[in-house]
């Protein structure tokens, strides 16, 4: 573990439930924010803007992918395809001393995710990966949405892009105008034959190239070691809408009321089938086989609230325990 650091005091209206701080050794100078949460403590790297609103939304953004993780026995092994800066990757490893293997292919945020493993200790336990996983064991290109940190909507491969795309007000990127990173590919079934551990979970966000990575570990999806899987459909592409039918065709299944449970909203069904035949917005389904799961989604969106604080528990526990901080 780090050095204790000394505290960078901020304005008062930054004061918020974490603490900011700056570390400094032989070698980097390096601002980060400690956030304590269920007795433990967690840091994330404060290096840009991206990053420090990636921490601020850790626990609003995504409150059941935070329960799903909270479901995890202690120590098993996620996979975190898509890792960005982390987040994930170390509430996983910090709130149920998970294993972790991060796979990340851009440069500036697998610059940020190492920093994570840094100043939380945990290079014995979490490996980062500069890898991009999709359905090809090749070398390539990452065309970026843009050059920045903590930014997604990268493509490897191949252009996705059918148009311009404009994030924001001040912030458009032109489809025939991306920059280029060097990269390597390859399918999450070759990485698990050349010698990765086979994971209890895997987590997938790639921005639109979800089918592929899922072509890319067909072997994986097959064997019955793999406990559940999250990925993040995008209602709005038919290739992402396909793999809802593809996974359960091999015998997963998925819960409505986990597709329900929402940050704003405790959405019906009826508002979620809209919307994939609309094309509007996306969720994250979490696939599983074992009927624990049915039961616990269940009362996950039985006891929440938008906006308030999720109960989860593991599959150790008899009891709910608060997710948000």
């Amino acid at each position: 573990m780090p050095q204790r650091p000394s505290r960078d005091p901020r304005s008062a209206d930054e004061e918020s439930a974490v603490e900011r701080h700056v570390l400094r050794t032989k070698w980097l100078e390096q601002t980060f924010d400690e956030v304590e949460h269920g007795g433990r403590t967690m840091r994330f790297a404060t290096t840009g803007s991206s990053s420090v609103k990636r921490l601020r939304s850790l626990f609003s953004k995504e409150p059941i992918t935070l329960a799903w993780i909270d479901s995890f026995v202690e120590g098993e092994t996620l996979f975190d395809i898509g890792a960005n800066v982390g987040m994930y990757t170390i509430y996983a490893a910090i709130m149920r001393k998970a294993g972790v293997y991060a796979f990340e292919p851009e440069a500036l945020n697998f610059a940020e995710l190492n920093k994570n493993i840094f100043l939380n200790g945990l290079h014995h336990q979490v490996l980062a990966y500069g890898l991009a996983l999709s359905d090809v064991d090749k070398t390539d290109r990452l065309l970026l949405s843009d050059f920045g940190l903590g930014i997604s909507h990268h493509d490897f491969e191949e252009n996705s892009w059918t148009e311009d795309k404009q994030f924001a007000p001040d912030w458009k990127v032109s489809k025939d105008d991306r920059r280029p990173q060097g990269c390597i590919g390859r399918k999450l079934d070759t990485l698990i034959a050349d010698g990765l551990p086979f994971p209890d979970h895997i987590k997938i966000d790639v921005d639109g190239l979800e089918h592929r990575v899922v072509a890319g570990m067909l072997e994986t999806l097959a064997d019955p070691r793999l406990q559940t899987v999250l990925i993040e459909i995008n209602f709005d592409n038919p290739k992402n809408l396909e793999i809802i039918d593809r996974i359960v065709e091999l015998g997963w299944r998925y819960s409505w009321d986990q597709l329900r449970t929402h940050r704003t909203v405790k959405f019906s069904v009826e508002q979620i089938r809209s919307y994939q035949q609309r094309g509007v917005g996306g969720l994250n389904y979490i696939f599983f086989r074992d009927d624990w799961y049915d039961e616990y989604f269940s009362e996950v969106f039985a006891n929440y609230t938008p906006g308030e604080r999720i109960l989860s528990r593991s599959r150790q526990a008899e009891t709910f325990v608060e997710t948000q901080s």
